[in-house]
């Protein structure tokens, strides 16, 4: 009986450890890296569309065939399990992360340079968003048509 008891209370504790890492896609930012610039979307800028609820606006422009710039972003950070995401054609439910988590702390004005992960090019990523992975909600978004 002893043993069975301890090896509950070690299975109990195995999950509570996984139960506390943060899994989601938000802690997979693509890492800078030098890119072409071939693209017909480069040089463009697109504003994020104004989100009076979480304060989110913010510039967003194609710098190279994989980065992108978001500048004068401001945000509050009060969204939970918040990161920009980019999609084909605003299915950002199905998109793919490209940046570190946002949420817990305010921007004011920043300028933030994030990259495509490897494989992807802006035929098959045309629209970003200020993606909640956690509830699968756009806060803010911009696209490239």
């Amino acid at each position: 009986m002893k043993n069975i008891l301890t090896i509950i209370v070690f299975l109990g504790l195995l999950s509570l450890v996984g139960c506390s890492e943060n899994t989601s896609p938000a802690n997979d930012a693509p890492a800078a890296r030098e890119c072409a610039s071939t693209n017909a979307f480069i040089g463009q800028t697109r504003p994020l569309s104004v989100s009076s609820l979480y304060g989110i606006s913010g510039d967003v422009t194609i710098l190279s065939d994989c980065e992108i710039e978001i500048s004068n972003f401001f945000y509050n950070g009060s969204g939970p399990n918040v990161s920009f995401y980019g999609a084909n054609n605003g299915n950002f439910s199905a998109g793919v992360n490209m940046s570190e988590i946002l949420n817990g702390r305010s921007w004011e004005g920043e300028t933030l340079n994030l990259f495509l992960p490897e494989g992807n090019t802006f035929d098959d990523i045309n629209s970003f968003s200020v993606w909640c992975f956690e509830f699968d909600v756009n806060f803010s978004s911009a696209f490239f048509e």
